[in-house]
């Protein structure tokens, strides 16, 4: 339906004349009326965003402004200047399609560096046309100061940050051109007419010639035959529809600070000279005025060169590396050739941060699943090949539960230990342990719901994810909040993840931890083992955008961390009941003397003989740590 409708001339024009008598309405409210018009300021967005109709529907409400509000009656006036709005304004429009971008013709976004140039340039030359148009004599307004010609490229700035972002989140299509005109002209010709045009505005500024309408007359002449340039081959194939990506969002985040900075910073020096003001009765208040809109739209300018410098640097170190890294990804892997192909494209990322190891690691992990994938294609019957499915899975979740305590704990203050056991082929179940830095270790148990190939897979991906964002970020409140987006992204099974993760300075013996829904742990301090008492956040990929809140606890020399999954607690033979936290507790203090590795294996000795030996029905997993 919004489709459809945006297709129409009649709505766009209808539309633009709404949009143009609400800014006109809300300026003339706020800002004296014989000011530079602020509804000049959103013809590049209409024309932008609704093409050359949409400057129609705008001239229609000028054009009744000039003759109800102004009391215009020379038709000279309305004639020459409504010519200037028409050409004015369909000019965006024209530069927009007719300079190619580097990744060729799409609809106006601030999604590159390069586009944001584009517009912010676009933007500057309208306004300078939009000041030329006010201070010519046939304009009946008072001349303004230049400074108004900047607040008027500022405002259409961010009104086009704005449109921008409500075209791209509601889906609205933009007006593309529809017609091609025919080639007249050599091209250069069209491009030289445009560059006259602009020298020519310039000159007037520099001279203050603005009475000579010849000259202006001039002027427009040239840029009419730059609107008559024909569009490059290829233009009407583009998607009309804006795409929002991370560009644009860290753009108009930025953006928002710079003008709250700039607002602060305005209304400080405004209230400075209301306070001279108040001791020199003689200073005009208009006057006030417009250097308050000066002083708000400078600062806005002087901001926008450091910001375009950041913005370059963030597009070259996370921005473009992201999108080649998602792009490479896109393609098929299915071949040892689409690897090579793939650690060929991964290397051409040079950057040096976390997506270069995020890019390395996936090569691995590619190889290893292309790997495991060629020796399913060997596999012919069903029965074979869902037990290849299986011993895949058991190998992939086996190589990732690591198993090197002794050399982890090697000349280090703390010693760790674990287990794990599937109830069948593969779980999905697993503990991990990794080096964060040379004064931090983190450790992690978890439980994915469900059984099988599906829990495994969700059990592999957590744990890449934890120890990826656990090195990026220090607040683990910050990795399990993007852990649990990463793991809600395509979790068509509904599975989630219960998760205790926990880092320890192995200086101080102080942990930060935080749990996701897991099993409390148990803590053994002077007097025995005890459960930790604290509240668990919701389990991870059940719903996004959770908070995660983190605690710390004090470790003493000798004292120990031993989580578990609910598969210990829970075991039963079907007669006694479930094994129990008691139980459990109970056999932890009766060999809390013993090494790591003697703990865990009375307490699978103790399980055992409570179910009687019988098959076990979920998973058993057990992981221990003490710091000395």
């Amino acid at each position: 339906m919004i489709k459809e409708l945006f297709k129409s001339r009649r709505f766009i024009t209808v539309l633009s004349m709404a949009l143009t008598l609400v800014i006109m309405v809300i300026s003339n409210f706020f800002i004296p009326s014989d000011t530079m018009p602020v509804e000049f300021s959103t013809v590049p967005i209409l024309s932008l965003l609704l093409g050359p109709y949409a400057i129609v529907g705008f001239l229609i409400v000028e054009v009744l402004n000039w003759i109800f509000f102004f009391k215009v009656t020379n038709p000279q006036f309305i004639l020459f200047n409504g010519v200037f709005v028409i050409l004015l304004g369909t000019l965006p429009w024209k530069l927009w399609y007719c300079i190619q971008n580097k990744n060729g013709f799409e609809v106006p976004n601030m999604n590159s560096l390069y586009n944001f140039i584009k517009e912010l340039v676009i933007l500057l030359i309208i306004a300078l046309e939009s000041y030329i148009l006010i201070n010519n004599d046939l304009c009946m307004i008072e001349t303004p100061n230049m400074n108004l010609y900047f607040s008027t490229a500022v405002m259409s700035f961010v009104l086009l940050l704005i449109f921008i972002g409500l075209f791209g989140r509601f889906k609205i299509p933009v007006y593309t051109p529809r017609m091609q005109f025919k080639k007249i002209l050599p091209k250069k010709i069209y491009d030289l007419s445009l560059l006259i045009s602009i020298c020519i505005l310039v000159g007037i500024i520099l001279t203050k010639n603005f009475n000579n309408n010849y000259i202006v007359i001039l002027s427009l002449i040239f840029t009419t035959i730059f609107l008559i340039k024909p569009y490059e081959k290829g233009v009407f194939d583009i998607d009309s529809t804006i795409k929002l990506n991370m560009f644009y969002k860290v753009c108009i985040s930025i953006f928002i600070i710079i003008i709250i900075l700039s607002l602060f910073i305005t209304i400080s020096i405004v209230g400075a000279v209301n306070l001279i003001y108040h001791f020199n009765e003689e200073v005009n208040r208009e006057v006030l005025f417009y250097d308050y809109v000066s002083i708000f739209a400078n600062f806005i300018i002087v901001f926008l060169i450091p910001l375009i410098i950041y913005m370059l640097f963030l597009e070259r170190q996370m921005i473009n590396p992201i999108k080649q890294l998602s792009k490479y990804l896109s393609n098929d892997i299915d071949t040892y050739d689409d690897v090579e192909r793939l650690e060929n494209n991964l290397n051409s990322i040079t950057v040096k941060n976390e997506i270069k190891s995020l890019s390395e690691s996936l090569i691995d992990m590619e190889k290893n699943l292309v790997d495991y994938g060629a020796e399913l294609i060997e596999v012919t019957s069903e029965k074979e090949r869902y037990e290849t499915e299986l011993k895949l899975a058991h190998d992939i979740q086996n190589s990732m539960i690591p198993t090197d305590f002794e050399n982890f704990n090697e000349n280090k203050n703390f010693d760790i230990w674990g287990s794990m056991e599937a109830a069948r082929e593969v779980g999905g179940d697993f503990y991990d342990y990794f080096q964060i830095n040379e004064d931090n270790i983190g450790f992690v148990i978890g439980d994915v719901s469900g059984k099988g190939v599906t829990a495994a897979l969700i059990m592999v991906k957590a744990m890449t994810l934890i120890e990826d964002y656990a090195k990026q970020y220090k607040d683990l409140s910050k990795v399990f909040y993007e852990v649990n987006n990463e793991l809600c992204n395509g979790n068509s099974e509904g599975l989630f993840v219960t998760c205790w993760f926990g880092r320890l300075n192995t200086k101080t013996g102080e942990v930060t931890y935080i749990n996701a829904g897991h099993n409390p742990p148990l803590i053994k301090g002077e007097s025995g083992f005890e459960y930790l008492n604290s509240e668990p956040d919701l389990v991870l990929a059940a719903m996004e955008d959770m908070p995660y809140d983190e605690k710390v606890i004090q470790l003493g020399h000798g004292d120990m961390i031993y989580l578990y999954t609910d598969g210990v607690t829970e075991a039963n033979d079907n007669y006694k009941g479930f094994y129990g936290e008691e139980r459990l507790q109970n056999i932890l203090n009766s060999h809390k003397s013993d090494d790591l590795n003697v703990i865990i294996d009375s307490i699978k000795k103790d399980i055992d003989e409570f179910c009687n030996n019988q098959e076990q029905f979920d998973d058993t997993t057990m992981f221990i740590l003490r710091f000395n």
